[in-house]
């Protein structure tokens, strides 16, 4: 990407946000303007293979980049959620977020924030930077605690940009620690400083993410949808995009309907393709992620069926239930036309 400096001049303004002063500190960070904005569509959070031992499986995330770029996906999100981001040490953060960086074509961003220490944070997020990722992703619930407020989750914000430059900066509502939503209020004090690329949301509300993309329709700032259930109306609302853990079962679907459900005309395998996600939301988030990794390997990905969270291993039923998933897949592949990526 090719970035040039500029300046955001200060306005001097100051405003409220629920009682809160906002520091006009958001009007003096620098940016680097040009083709600021990541490109729309599918944005699958990664998993991380690991071998026997635990240890990061790298042939087997090199085959993982590839299913994910051969189904379609325009976009990376290394090191996150499911990438089980909270149990790899730093040092393997930077080493699987360069190894994805250097092997794909595809934009990467990927987590900085570890500690509730703004310098701290400001320090891992330029060592991810390093790395080459398009943008380094912020995470409010690991920014501030849970009984901090609004101001402070600001402050933490406005200390974290003032102290890395010109880095390109996302953002990501992950439920854990625990569930910390940026309002429309926050987002729009942020998208205004042109810092931001890349919002992964997870309010689970259609009408508050349609909001969101209405504030942020005019920015650098893309909204990807996490709540599978409502990608459809989001993207046809105008959002960047959708990073769902659906996506490490059937990619090619997402893709699809960013390539084809835009249309506030709903076409009938678009409809199909939307109601065979609607009907197995459930299905794909029991005991997730290796559940998605045995459903990979239906697929041809050979990947250990294992994980460092404490996970119960999948039993006979389990097993027999992504069986049919896969069957019912293969199905609606050949009806709506849609090419699934298998490996032999």
């Amino acid at each position: 990407m090719d970035w040039t400096r500029r300046k955001f001049i200060s306005t001097g303004f100051m405003t409220t946000l629920g009682g809160v002063w906002l520091s006009s500190g958001f009007d003096n960070l620098s940016f680097q303007s040009g083709p600021n904005k990541l490109p729309g569509g599918f944005w699958p959070v990664m998993m991380t293979p690991f071998n026997e031992d635990l240890s990061i499986d790298y042939p087997g995330l090199k085959r993982l980049i590839r299913w994910y770029e051969d189904a379609g996906s325009t976009g990376l999100f290394a090191n996150c959620g499911s990438s089980e981001m909270y149990d790899l040490s730093n040092q393997e953060r930077i080493d699987l977020t360069k190894f994805v960086v250097e092997n794909t074509n595809l934009p990467v961003v990927s987590t900085g924030t570890f500690s509730g220490q703004i310098t701290e944070n400001a320090d891992f997020i330029k060592k991810i930077h390093d790395t080459g990722v398009q943008a380094v992703v912020l995470i409010p619930s690991v920014m501030v605690k849970k009984e901090e407020t609004d101001a402070e989750l600001l402050h933490s914000f406005e200390g974290i940009l003032n102290q890395t430059g010109n880095i390109p900066l996302g953002i990501y509502e992950c439920p854990s620690p625990y569930s910390r939503k940026v309002s429309p209020e926050i987002l729009n004090q942020l998208q205004k400083t042109g810092r931001f690329l890349y919002f992964k949301d997870t309010t689970c509300d259609a009408e508050l993410v349609a909001h969101k993309i209405a504030i942020t329709s005019n920015s650098s700032l893309g909204i990807y949808n996490a709540h599978s259930p409502d990608v459809l109306h989001s993207i046809q609302h105008g959002g960047a995009g959708m990073s769902c853990i659906a996506g490490n079962y059937y990619p090619e679907l997402f893709s699809f309907l960013w390539e084809n459900g835009r249309d506030k005309e709903v076409s009938k395998s678009v409809k199909k393709v939307n109601d065979f996600i609607l009907k197995n939301k459930s299905v794909i988030g029991k005991k997730y992620s290796i559940g998605a990794k045995y459903f990979m390997n239906l697929r041809g990905l050979e990947l250990t069926l294992n994980s460092r969270k404490k996970t119960q291993p999948l039993d006979s039923s389990d097993k027999a239930r992504l069986d049919l998933l896969w069957k019912e897949l293969s199905v609606l592949g050949d009806e709506a036309l849609i090419n699934l990526v298998t490996y032999s």
